[in-house]
């Protein structure tokens, strides 16, 4: 006897239906949790912390190169995110614990400070300007000053990477394709009031040589701060992100739009 209704061709049909459907929602699952791990937007403090277990003493002044005058301003957006906390044998029960931000670098600029007094000075931004590439007046590209302090997010990179810190993070970070980025470290105790999540816009300074986060805005689409941090008991306020981390260059337009362009630049 036939418990099912219809043909066996219709029992068949609706048998392939429900695999079907089956397939599809394992499918969307598996997505779902792929989309998850690229984009991890939970709270910072439900993040996993992984304990660092530092062989020698953890000097974080040195570590950091926080000593050497330097530092680099940057602009990108979060990418992923790390909590660590970190133990040697020479410290007892004392633990740092820190919050490292993944960042697409997409501009960047060179820290500027006063080679006598050492108070740190407003960067050179250097206007953007047009250089004509050919004999068609609408033909041109665009160029930084050469006396500007931009650099470009390799060199940003270059700058700030301490290898010992690298280590510790590499393979813990997503990938992200041709895309420069860096991960920036911060004292979790200067960052936790802050709600970053994946795909913020961010911009940033560094302390030293190293990739310590000094001090860090939270952009909105228009790139308005809407929330900081205060490193190293600094108060920059809005004055720093508009003024010092301003990117947006005026465009020079040369006044002979008719000239020819120079030798090097016709493989532009």
């Amino acid at each position: 006897m036939n418990i099912f209704p219809g043909s066996r061709e219709e029992v068949e049909r609706l048998w392939k239906i429900d695999l079907e459907i089956y397939i599809a929602l394992e499918i969307s699952d598996i997505r779902m949790s792929r989309a998850h791990m690229l984009y991890d937007n939970r709270p910072l403090e439900s993040i996993p912390v992984t304990p660092i277990r530092w062989e020698k003493r953890w000097e974080p002044e040195e570590l950091f190169r926080w000593q050497r005058t330097g530092g680099i301003i940057v602009e990108g957006k979060v990418y992923g995110r790390l909590r660590f906390t970190v133990s040697d044998p020479f410290s007892g029960s004392q633990k740092w614990r820190y919050v490292v931000l993944h960042i697409e670098i997409s501009k960047a600029l060179k820290r500027k400070f006063d080679s006598l007094t050492g108070k740190e000075i407003d960067p050179n931004y250097g206007k953007d300007k047009k250089v004509s590439t050919g004999y068609l007046m609408s033909s041109y590209k665009t160029s930084a000053s050469t006396d500007s302090d931009k650099i470009d997010a390799a060199e940003a990179k270059r700058m700030i990477t301490v290898t010992e810190l690298t280590r510790l993070t590499e393979n813990k970070l997503p990938e992200t394709g041709n895309v420069i980025s860096q991960a920036f470290w911060c004292a979790e105790e200067d960052i936790e009031k802050m709600e970053l999540l994946q795909g913020d816009p961010v911009r940033l300074k560094t302390k030293g040589e190293g990739p310590f986060i000094e001090f860090i805005v939270k952009l909105d689409n228009a790139g308005s701060a809407t929330a900081t941090n205060y490193t190293g008991g600094e108060g920059a306020g809005s004055s720093w992100t508009d003024k010092v981390m301003s990117f947006k260059g005026q465009q020079d337009v040369p006044q002979d739009e008719g000239d020819g362009a120079e030798d090097d630049e016709w493989d532009d």
